[in-house]
């Protein structure tokens, strides 16, 4: 009973706040539009033809009016509803399906399909920390891609159409000067949590992927206002701290690795690949500032993931001389793919379905 009156006044609360904003804002248009991200790593764009969600709770069944919503999370055959005011209910949802309008006509979507649900009125399209959803999402099918929903922008440089995962298109990047550069509105660095996961085909995995200037970077990030990259993610012979093979960076924690420097120095060699070192894998780089809380790396900062395990995790750094840099608000940055300037990247890599989330999600399962 006490927890179904917490939850009851928690609504009651939202829609004071909600109704409040309504009265300041009545000449605005409060058409509530959705960015759904699919299972299959699909994402599409629409209106709901829906006004409320009624969700069953162990506290009770409660009617949520849509615009209180932020975003909703599937998982596991229940869903996280989180508020535009912070709070969070879970529950199930009455029905087993969701309907939007999209480009591609009326959509009836099953909420077993869906990963998650962002909603934003238009001209308010959700491109920061503010709430577990998805900031960004590049199919990579193609040299040019609009990104305007995002608020980001793409530019590509000898970059090919080959095949895909699961029949789809993909972007190939092999040789010197041949990148995709996504100019973004935040920076994934000063974000407390996140996730940017891809996948990527690596078709020469025996060869060599060298160390210092010529190591193999699938991606890295600058920052606007920094001489170093905060982010990268690649397989060389010697970070510089004593480690290598598969490895990532997050600055202000110790270099996430699979092996020790020397000891590996091809991407077959690292095994992270498993029997398949030429075929499609899923990667994910995943941090959180104030601790994972996933198994896997319970209580660490990072932690790199491949086909949905994780092969490499790292703390942070006590008294990092980097923190403050991570409290910088609006800050700009380059997502870069096979990047040409720090590295100087001839290792061909062909990626896909690129997605960054304001979240530390929960590494799961991925069939090739």
């Amino acid at each position: 009973m006490k927890r179904a009156w917490v939850a009851a006044v928690m609504l009651a609360s939202a829609g004071v706040a909600y109704a409040a904003e309504q009265e300041a804002k009545a000449g605005e248009n409060a058409t509530v539009r959705a960015k759904v991200a699919l299972r299959d790593r699909s994402v599409l764009t629409g209106t709901p033809q829906f006004s409320e969600l009624k969700l069953m709770t162990g506290s009770g069944e409660f009617q949520i009016p849509l615009p209180l919503v932020s975003t909703l999370s599937f998982t596991k055959g229940q869903v996280k509803v989180s508020f535009f005011n912070k709070d969070v209910l879970t529950g199930t949802l009455e029905g087993t399906a969701l309907t939007f309008e999209t480009s591609l006509g009326v959509l009836n979507l099953p909420c077993a399909q869906i990963d998650s649900v962002a909603f934003f009125k238009p001209g308010n399209t959700p491109h920061a920390p503010a709430g577990q959803g998805l900031l960004l999402h590049v199919p990579l099918d193609a040299p040019d891609a609009n990104l305007d929903a995002f608020n980001a922008q793409m530019e590509t440089r000898n970059a090919q159409v080959v095949e895909g995962p699961a029949g789809g298109k993909a972007l190939l990047f092999d040789r010197l000067g041949a990148k995709a550069t996504i100019h973004l509105p935040f920076s994934p660095y000063t974000m407390p949590e996140g996730t940017i996961e891809f996948w990527a085909k690596l078709p020469q995995p025996n060869l060599p992927f060298g160390d210092g200037k010529r190591q193999f970077s699938l991606f890295i990030i600058e920052q606007e206002g920094l001489e170093f990259c905060p982010l990268l993610l690649g397989f060389n012979t010697n970070t510089g701290d004593g480690s290598g093979g598969f490895a990532g960076i997050l600055w202000g924690c110790p270099c996430a690795a699979t092996h020790t420097h020397g000891t590996v120095s091809t991407v077959k060699e690292t095994a992270v690949l498993g029997d398949t070192p030429d075929g499609w894998h899923h990667y994910a780089f995943i941090w959180k500032w104030d601790g994972l809380e996933f198994s896997e790396a319970q209580g660490l900062v990072l932690a790199l993931a491949i086909d949905g395990n994780v092969v490499a995790s790292a703390s942070e750094t006590p008294d990092s001389p980097y923190a403050h840099l991570r409290k910088k608000a609006d800050v700009k940055s380059r997502f870069v793919i096979h990047d040409d300037n720090h590295f100087k990247s001839t290792y061909p890599l062909i990626m896909s379905g690129l997605n960054i989330w304001d979240y530390a999600k929960q590494p799961e399962p991925v069939k090739n």
